[in-house]
């Protein structure tokens, strides 16, 4: 699988856009991180890939309920992100993201509980204004088409995981995938006969120098050890095996 790192340029303007298009003056924070998309050569010609802006994650506590209904504190982590369209067309958005630990080799999906996200919403945006979505509200309406002189229309998100407190709470590397951006799809074959089903994928690469027994809103940093934190590559995320002789 061939990987290509992507290059990181400042964002452009001052001025974001919320899903529903109105203007809204924003200051331009220097913790936020842009990602362009680059063709990469397993591109088809009719591939589109959307444009990322970030946020490192963060940890928070936030109010849950347990099996009986109960409230009780959870300790999370989440990211703040927006996706822009500049293919031309209207892009469904199915976001997916993963988050894995390199050093404890863990892996942990998204989850998407509205509960969390409304207090989320009260520490990123307070204002309301531009009106966070969950991986799964975000899918309901197409990413609408931004001009190519004008502000881009950013449509704004923010992923939550709700087990890595429990299951790698000492990670001090780890790596988010981010599918869906991209309609690309790729298929290789292994020496094997093996099938391997590719799809375009974003991958941001993350240290967290502190540890785990006092977690703080922002612990962790992009990782640049090794160039930008950031690529665009074709990942596995399902395989063929080759059928049997009869």
């Amino acid at each position: 699988m061939r990987e290509h790192r992507m290059h990181r340029r400042g964002f452009l303007g001052a001025v974001a856009l919320t899903a529903v298009g109105g203007p809204v003056a924003l200051a331009q924070n220097a913790a936020e991180k842009k990602v362009d998309p680059i063709n990469l050569p397993l591109d088809k010609s009719d591939v589109w890939t959307l444009h990322f802006r970030y946020k490192v994650p963060r940890i928070a506590t936030l109010d849950t309920l347990d099996a009986t209904g109960k409230k009780v504190k959870k300790t999370i982590w989440y990211m703040w992100y927006q996706v822009y369209n500049m293919s031309g067309e209207p892009q469904t958005f199915l976001p997916e993201f993963e988050l894995v630990t390199k050093d404890l080799n863990t892996a942990h999906l998204d989850q998407p509980e509205p509960y969390l996200l409304e207090q989320l919403k009260k520490v990123e945006d307070p204002t309301g204004i531009l009106g966070f979505q969950s991986t799964i509200t975000i899918s309901k309406r197409p990413i609408p088409p931004s001009k190519p002189d004008a502000i881009p229309r950013a449509v704004s998100g923010v992923a939550i995981w709700t087990d890595i407190f429990e299951k790698a709470p000492n990670t001090n590397k780890f790596s988010v995938y981010v599918l869906g951006l991209s309609n690309g799809l790729a298929v290789e074959e292994t020496p094997t006969g093996e099938r391997l089903i590719k799809r375009k994928t974003l991958q941001i690469n993350f240290v967290r120098p502190a540890d785990d027994i006092n977690p703080q809103l922002a612990d962790f940093a992009a990782d640049e050890g090794n160039g930008p934190a950031e690529r665009w590559i074709y990942r596995t995320v399902s395989s063929v095996k080759p059928k049997a002789p009869q």
